[in-house]
């Protein structure tokens, strides 16, 4: 049974969801039967959006960092919850021996195989930012359908919601 690897911790919550769909998503009666997972929860990896936009610090590093513990602690292969860190893969899959699966090949692929025309994202402003999606489901044949994102400043305190 190979073992599964998950770049975690973008965000915390996305790592212990994604984990939960594989154990329930399992035919397993007992716990031998259940497929073995590696995570590594690296919390500490700058905000994808923000580097995107040329706001914030590189999120490779730690990417790669993460990438090779998983290789190192015996991980066949890679699959990582955060969408939006898909678009720093094309810099992380080159230091590795191991496959990353994409979110993104596999949404669209099952998306296609179901027959569907029109897909809806909803994702972060910065997911939808790259293109990704996009790009995947026309590939697929497939329409795209993304919110717009409006910004509106809270003026008690200045943050955007």
């Amino acid at each position: 049974m190979k073992t599964i690897g998950i770049m975690g911790g973008m965000g915390p919550m996305a790592t212990v969801d994604l984990m939960r769909k594989i154990i329930l998503g399992t035919e397993a009666a007992t716990d031998q039967e259940h497929i073995p997972m590696l995570v590594d929860n690296n919390t500490q990896v700058p905000d994808r959006t923000k580097a995107i936009q040329g706001k914030g610090e590189n999120p490779v590093p730690e990417l790669q960092k993460s990438a090779k513990r998983l290789e190192a602690l015996g991980a066949d292969f890679i699959i990582i919850a955060c969408n939006t860190a898909h678009y720093f893969l094309p810099e992380v899959e080159p230091v590795l021996g191991i496959p990353v699966m994409s979110i993104i090949d596999v949404t669209a692929e099952a998306a296609a195989a179901r027959g569907c025309r029109t897909v809806g994202l909803l994702a972060t402003s910065g997911t939808v930012g790259t293109g990704l999606y996009q790009k995947k489901l026309v590939e697929k044949g497939l329409k795209c359908i993304t919110p717009i994102f409006i910004s509106f400043q809270n003026n008690a305190n200045g943050s955007a919601y």
